[in-house]
């Protein structure tokens, strides 16, 4: 075994894979314990693939995030590459489902956010992971996820293939523009967290196959199945998330890390809450954790300090006085029965506190009576101190309130919309928009706002409509508006033809589950396509 790789001790082999071996090491001056990977040795021949190493490296160096594992820098020795990086304990998930692991729900929601925020940090800096999977996700002692191998996949990208001949980019979890060698982009990562969440969730891949031939057809040729076939517990809010990042069109997907953790933690809290409120006898008891589940027994004891006890669950010694009541200052302590009264005593069985007040045994000077009339009463002082924080905190309470319920101005939210149209995804000011169009109606702008808002609404319409056929029924309205909007990209002029024979034929029946009905939107859309298309436009 090596030895030594530039000024780190080699200790141990932690693993091997396709693209290297992974050893502890220590640092010689610093005694800093790191992970330590070694490239395979055919890639120092390869003078392209060392520059670019060099120059993605320095590039990982950037990501400081505590959901991402850190780099600390790279060397060459004997022809060997290798670079160090953050020692971690822990488990990753991939092990953790050959451990037969069951991850409900709630626990994927929070790997998912957790997971967001790292690709966010790392997708700012202009760095995409390409080889999101449950083995570079690991899980700490304190359940905190790290990110592993961020963005080293791109060095192999000259020849698609690792050391020992697999794919760049484990086949089970990657988008299919990334599968095609076509140009990736941030919603690539997006694509293989979300097949990483269904994972989990169902224990099996979503395009899983007998080999890599197999599931890169199904990737490239099949819709995902939909998670709650294999997991019906999964809430359908979740599954439309996830049934959303899974779409073969990268534009079709969540557009950014930080729109799917809003999601997800409107999510989390949302479902969380429904569901306490839906069984009041839920309470914030510790989980059971099965004798088998090593991980996380290990994770419940550590989050629960040795000294932390309910005073409930401790019965105290009959008689006694806790200790921390104890006063000799203040109080004379006696021993009940004793004919010495008044003569402090150790605790003992049965002890009481003599109350100065009432005491039978009490001599004051007149100078000490004075200097008590004289003296702030302490009470006081302190009901006045809570009393003044209690007004402190309510007129900040509803100085909040107020500059919570005051609406930004209508050039304030303006620009930023008009920004997030231009350079951004305007579903990510969503709420800006209804803000608009609620409080500035009479604003001219109000209507441009308006048309961009229903953009939003209808095409999410169509989305959740046509994930819901995939399960149910839909009504002759829903269907009608479906079958219209899959043709409005291929066939605009048919899409047009089809809504506006849905505005004829059908009356309005609001869906108390979507912001806006299926008239409304063919309504809007027969407005946009007016826009664009001639009277007498017919589709080639």
């Amino acid at each position: 075994m090596i030895k030594q790789l530039g000024p780190y001790r080699i200790i141990r082999v932690l693993g091997r894979g396709g693209m290297g071996t992974v050893y502890e090491g220590i640092h010689d001056e610093t005694g800093q314990r790191a992970a330590i990977k070694a490239l395979p040795l055919v890639l120092a021949d390869d003078g392209n693939f060392r520059e670019r190493f060099i120059g993605e490296i320095e590039t990982l160096k950037q990501l400081k995030h505590p959901n991402i594992v850190e780099l600390f820098g790279d060397g060459e020795q004997d022809g060997l590459l290798f670079y160090a990086m953050e020692l971690v304990e822990g488990q990753t998930l991939q092990e953790e489902l050959q451990a037969r692991h069951n991850f409900e729900w709630p626990e994927v929601l929070r790997i998912g956010i957790e997971v967001c925020q790292a690709l966010k940090h790392a997708h700012d800096h202009g760095i995409i992971h390409r080889d999101l999977k449950p083995a570079n996700l690991l899980r700490t002692p304190d359940r905190q996820i790290k990110l592993l191998d961020f963005g080293i996949a791109k060095l192999f990208g000259a020849t698609h293939l690792t050391a020992d001949g697999s794919v760049v980019g484990t086949a089970d979890y990657m988008a299919p523009e990334q599968a095609e060698g076509r140009p990736v982009s941030n919603r690539t990562d997006l694509f293989s967290l979300g097949a990483v969440m269904f994972t989990l969730l169902t224990r099996r891949p979503p395009f899983s196959g007998g080999s890599i031939p197999e599931v890169l057809h199904r990737l490239r040729y099949d819709d995902a199945p939909l998670v709650r076939r294999y997991a019906p517990s999964v809430p359908i809010e979740l599954e439309e998330v996830i049934d959303q990042l899974l779409k073969k069109d990268a534009k079709d997907r969540i557009p950014t890390a930080l729109v799917l953790a809003n999601q997800l933690k409107a999510m989390e809290y949302g479902l969380t809450t429904k569901t306490v409120a839906d069984h009041p006898a839920i309470t914030n008891k510790p989980p059971q954790v099965s004798p088998n589940d090593q991980v996380t027994r290990e994770s419940t004891v550590s989050h629960t300090p040795a000294t932390e006890v309910s005073p409930t669950s401790i019965e105290p010694h009959a008689g006694r006085v806790p200790a921390e009541d104890y006063s000799w200052n203040d109080a004379t302590v006696v021993t009940s029965g004793s004919p010495s009264e008044g003569i402090p005593v150790a605790p003992s069985s049965s002890v009481t506190i003599a109350d100065p007040s009432t005491s039978q045994n009490r001599f004051t000077t007149l100078a000490e009576q004075r200097r008590e009339q004289d003296r702030p009463s302490t009470w006081k002082l302190t009901d006045l101190a809570k009393m003044a924080a209690l007004v402190t905190a309510i007129v900040g309470l509803l100085g909040f309130v107020a500059w919570r319920l005051l609406p930004p101005s209508a050039d304030a939210l303006y620009d930023q919309i008009a920004t997030a149209a231009r350079e951004g995804d305007l579903r990510d000011v969503t709420p800006e928009m209804e803000q608009f169009v609620a409080a500035y109606a009479a604003d001219a702008r109000s209507g441009e706002v308006r048309d961009w808002l229903l953009d939003i609404q209808s095409q999410y319409l169509f989305s959740r409509l046509r994930n819901r056929a995939m399960r149910a029924t839909l009504t002759e309205v829903q269907q009608a508006y479906v079958e219209a909007m899959k043709r409005l990209e291929t066939q605009p002029q048919s899409a047009r033809d089809r809504l506006e024979a849905l505005l004829s034929n059908f009356a309005e029946v609001p869906d108390e589950a979507d912001p806006i009905t299926c008239l409304e939107a063919a309504r809007h859309q027969v407005k946009r396509l007016s826009a664009i298309l001639p009277d007498n436009a017919s589709d080639q």
